[in-house]
């Protein structure tokens, strides 16, 4: 069975630890799943003037939402939550009032931190902000402690623990979106 699994770094820093965590998931894919990226980095902040026309960016985000079999949403922790980025992305998907992008959609969330919880808690946050829309997010959450020696040399988990976890993350990931179709 094919996946199509869209993504979300909700970082926009070019040296994102969790773009190399997603990097790392989709060298780990198996061939009959494809992620494609659901880009945020040039979505202004959201207002409700813009509702009735939409610019092609935000437009772009929520077929990109729609169009994928599950979505993972990948946050770094700042200040203790999700990142602000992050939300925006959300809430351009929830627009107009009733056509939120995320309702009944299959969704998974990943957060990578330098601390040693590996940003939870702004997974944990995350995840109840996605569920307020009714995204149906899955119950497991990969949160992954960034230090030296994390990935090897070619953005691999370095260690077979870890890369086991990111197998077993993904695995659920593919399970999630073939037990739960989505809605939308």
């Amino acid at each position: 069975m094919s996946v199509t699994i869209g993504y979300i770094v909700g970082s926009l820093s070019s040296a994102s630890i969790n773009r190399q965590v997603l990097n790392a998931l989709i060298a780990l894919a198996p061939q009959d799943v494809t992620f494609t990226e659901i880009s945020i980095d040039a979505l202004p902040l959201y207002s409700p003037d813009h509702d009735a026309d939409m610019p092609p960016v935000a437009r772009n985000l929520k077929a990109g939402v729609e169009d994928a079999d599950v979505v993972i949403v990948a946050t770094p922790q700042y200040n203790d939550s999700y990142s602000g980025v992050a939300k925006n992305a959300i809430d351009w998907a929830s627009r107009p009032w009733g056509q939120h992008s995320f309702a009944g959609k299959p969704t998974a969330v990943t957060t990578a931190s330098i601390a040693p919880h590996g940003g939870a808690k702004a997974g944990a946050l995350l995840r109840d902000i996605l569920e307020f829309g009714t995204a149906n997010v899955m119950e497991r959450q990969l949160n992954v402690h960034v230090g030296e020696g994390t990935f090897d040399e070619n953005g691999h988990p370095a260690s077979e623990e870890l890369r086991a976890e990111f197998e077993q993350f993904l695995d659920a990931v593919i399970t999630h979106a073939a037990a739960q179709p989505a809605t939308v």
